[in-house]
């Protein structure tokens, strides 16, 4: 991102850059980034997951997941009432919108971040995120749900419970899933307005691992993204090649992913090795680059790490 001029900021304690072992990486540079960008450090570092529609309709009852794929946002606030958005990914791109709420072209990764928040107070905000929308898996659910919690935290007196009921609001269901997750559960969505239910759901005790493949065409293309809710409702019935021979070296699971031409697939632990070679054989033979093929976990709740 192109250093932004300087403003005036409140005065607040800088967040200490998380350190405990076994921190990712990436929660030691993105604040590292912030205050390169900003040209202080930010006061608060927050990480929230990918949430994937396993059933249902887009905005109905069904269930989701939360993954171990992430957005990580460091912020703090601002006095002057300006929200600037950077993001690591897209260094050349940052934005800024005025307390007027005179608000110019937005690039299409940080609309998530500006529908998130309520003009309530400025921000300085750095972003990052694991996967590219292309993936089929947006980041808009995660990124607009930590918008609305960050600006909460320093500027909406209220507390609690308070300031998670706002960011729900921001999209539901799948902004729910994202503020409520638990590893080793999936979430069931009754009521798109309500609390979804955790499920029992392990995959790292079954042995399961969430496989992504994701053609090298669209690898960093964030423009053409889908939602990652759309379901068996809005797709074919009919498996692509890359599912169909996912499902032939041992998937339990697989489907297409976004209009991207990404798949995804749950597979055992045992057949990792043989679904991997089967995708990116498929992809080849197609006569397309091979794919980058990303593996995740069930993932943890929207959370401030620092």
């Amino acid at each position: 991102m192109t250093r932004p001029r300087s403003a005036p900021a409140p005065t607040s304690p800088a967040a200490a850059l998380p350190t405990a072992r076994g921190a990712a990486p990436v929660l030691r540079l993105v604040p590292f980034a912030f205050a390169q960008a900003f040209g202080r450090p930010p006061a608060g570092v927050w990480s929230a997951p990918y949430v994937l529609r396993l059933s249902g309709s887009r905005a109905g009852p069904g269930t989701a997941v939360a993954l171990s794929w992430r957005v990580v946002v460091a912020a703090a606030p601002r006095a002057d009432g300006v929200l600037r958005v950077g993001s690591i990914d897209r260094p050349e791109e940052g934005v800024e919108f005025g307390p007027a709420g005179d608000i110019g072209p937005v690039p299409d990764w940080a609309r998530p971040v500006l529908a998130g928040t309520t003009g309530a107070g400025g921000l300085d905000l750095l972003v990052h995120t694991d996967l590219p929308d292309s993936t089929g898996l947006s980041a808009s659910v995660p990124l607009s749900r930590t918008a609305a919690l960050i600006e909460a935290a320093f500027h909406d007196p209220a507390a609690g419970g308070g300031r998670r009921a706002r960011a729900r609001l921001t999209d539901p269901p799948l902004g729910t899933v994202a503020l409520s997750a638990r590893p080793g559960h999936l979430m069931l969505i009754e009521d798109a307005g309500g609390e979804p239910t955790p499920v029992p759901f392990d995959p790292d005790r079954l042995g399961l691992r969430f496989v992504l493949a994701v053609p090298r065409r669209v690898a960093g293309d964030v423009a053409s993204a889908e939602p990652a809710d759309r379901t068996a409702a809005d797709r074919s019935d009919r498996p692509t090649p890359p599912a169909r021979a996912a499902l032939a070296a041992g998937a339990i699971e697989a489907r297409p992913l976004g209009a991207g031409g990404s798949t995804i697939a749950v597979v055992p632990g045992a057949a990792l090795a043989s679904v991997r070679r089967a995708l990116v054989t498929t992809y080849t033979r197609a006569g397309e680059p091979a794919p980058r093929v990303l593996s995740a976990s069930v993932g943890s709740p929207c959370t401030r790490v620092a």
